[in-house]
């Protein structure tokens, strides 16, 4: 049984006016998605503020080395448009911000969620496949270090806004908890295998739920 330790969804770094962070780092975690026992499953990282979690403010986001110097892109929720590079790791390249005058400290962000588009239906065989995924690739990410991470117990389903419903039988109610545009589902060993949830609408992606070991 592994320790209980702080949430490890979200793995954040500071952001000052000028950070720069090894690209390895980034390529290393990318790299592992690659295997196909991963194949479901993706990586994101964003640049957000650090108290606001809103997209942060900089003048110039770019990955260099000596061979290099790409500008890269942002989107709406802040999500880095990061490349998987091989010749960027061979040239030692550097993820450098910097960051707007005066604005919030920014941080980045990593963040495992599912890779495919979602069906409106969701069974309890397709969200334990995605709960296993995740969990298997946290403790690949951790080496040792993963006999002190907390279990991933179950998924969350992320809607695309709070006016999503959702259908469920007896079976799923007694393992899901709704609220604004998200779904919490622990899928425990007692989980009944018929469990179905029907939403309104597609679910935009699941992410690994993780066990805070509080009541």
């Amino acid at each position: 049984m592994r320790c209980v330790l702080p949430l490890l969804l979200l793995l954040s770094m500071p952001a000052f006016a000028d950070l720069q962070l090894n690209y390895n780092g980034f390529y290393g975690w990318m790299k592992k998605l690659q295997q196909a026992e991963y194949s479901d499953i993706t990586l994101t990282f964003a640049l957000l503020g650090e108290r606001s979690g809103q997209p942060c403010r900089f003048y110039s986001l770019k990955l260099q080395s000596d061979q290099h110097d790409i500008s890269l892109d942002t989107a709406g929720n802040g999500d880095i448009s990061l490349p998987y590079d091989e010749a960027l790791k061979n040239s030692n390249a550097v993820l450098s911000v910097l960051q707007a005058d005066n604005a919030e400290p920014c941080q980045i962000q990593f963040r495992l969620r599912s890779r495919m588009r979602l069906a409106a239906t969701l069974d309890h065989t397709t969200l334990t496949h995605y709960q296993r995924q995740f969990d298997t690739l946290l403790d690949d990410m951790a080496g040792l270090g993963k006999y002190w991470l907390p279990e991933v117990s179950g998924v969350i389903v992320q809607l695309p806004d709070a006016s999503v419903t959702a259908d469920m039988d007896g079976a799923a109610k007694s393992l899901t908890q709704c609220k604004d545009d998200r779904c919490e589902i622990r899928l425990d060993d007692s989980a009944v295998e018929q469990a179905q949830w029907q939403f309104s609408q597609r679910p935009l992606y699941l992410l690994p739920l993780i066990s805070s070991g509080t009541p």
